[in-house]
């Protein structure tokens, strides 16, 4: 055992009539065992951090005070100190209870604050205990946010199975799997996601992807019919959410090919109109003018008809 951890180990149990034994910061670090015994965070906190000021060795002062911060909510200092403490603690087996205590809360403080430090600590907290759903949900978003979609997805897969009633993990899963063009697996998460009742920030991404997977569809054969209304569906309940979506322009650009396909010119018009109004350089800009010049020439043909007549 490290002498410096079962020092600390010994004055936790040491009593007052001790005191006159304990090394220097062992009052102090005593005064914190108590402080933390009844919950008294704040006390709990100076004492732990004058028994460093006085003996950095009592290194344990870093666990208990990642505890302390921990109960006030102080992500920030929770993830110093007990990331502190790993550092000094090393794998010493002894400790191997308060390692993994460390390790697991350390790096879920960083995930609060969108800490790539987060990543290593909630994977070997994962692989210590693999039914862990916070963890496993904690790591998949911070490497999402760390632009590791691919990474996430076993993750989000892994909080799915251990509580199939959140939302969050079927948007995340499905996403990587429609960016993946794994077509069933991303409609089934998706919908699975809206099924559960979306959150407003992805709930428009949502319904456009599905929107875009049944175009698809439609173009692959099989009921052409449904899937072109299913295909409407969704990018209409897209326009509505969130008109200014980043993916609106694309759903006016595809109701309007759906539109004309079925020969609803005013339909067709008003969304390509509202394509070239969002995105004026969009990739199908010149393909949506040619339609609509087309569109007004036929029109002013018919016009001409009866009176040639």
């Amino acid at each position: 055992m490290n002498k410096w951890l079962a020092l600390t180990i010994t004055i936790l149990l040491a009593g007052g009539a001790a005191a006159q034994q304990l090394p220097p910061g062992g009052q102090e670090f005593q005064a914190g065992v108590k402080a933390l015994e009844t919950k008294d965070w704040d006390a709990a906190i100076k004492a732990f951090e004058l028994a460093l000021g006085v003996n950095s060795d009592l290194f344990a002062s870093h666990y208990f005070l990642g505890v302390a911060y921990e109960a006030t909510k102080n992500y920030a200092k929770t993830a110093e100190h007990f990331t502190k403490y790993l550092e000094r603690v090393g794998n010493n087996p002894d400790a191997a209870q308060q390692i993994a205590y460390a390790t697991r809360q350390a790096g879920l403080a960083l995930a609060r604050m969108n800490d790539p430090a987060a990543i290593p600590l909630l994977e070997k907290a994962a692989a210590a205990k693999p039914n862990d759903k916070d963890v496993h949900h904690a790591l998949a978003v911070t490497l999402v946010r760390n632009n590791q979609a691919a990474e996430a997805e076993q993750h989000f897969l892994k909080v799915i199975q251990l509580d199939p009633n959140l939302a969050r993990p079927y948007y995340f899963a499905g996403r990587a799997a429609f960016s993946n063009e794994r077509w069933a697996d991303a409609q089934r998460l998706l919908s699975k996601y809206l099924e559960l009742g979306p959150e407003e920030a992805w709930e428009a991404d949502t319904h456009f992807m599905l929107g875009s997977m049944a175009i698809r569809q439609g173009e692959g054969g099989g009921d052409v019919a449904a899937a072109q209304a299913t295909a409407k569906e969704h990018f209409n309940k897209l326009l509505e959410l969130k008109p200014d979506a980043p993916e609106a322009p694309q759903a006016h650009y595809y109701l309007g090919s759906l539109a004309a396909q079925s020969e609803d010119w005013a339909t067709a018009r008003m969304h390509y109109q509202s394509y070239l109004q969002l995105q004026p350089q969009g990739a199908q800009a010149e393909e949506v003018k040619q339609f609509l010049a087309d569109l007004a020439e036929d029109e002013a043909a018919a016009k001409e008809e009866p009176a040639n007549n």
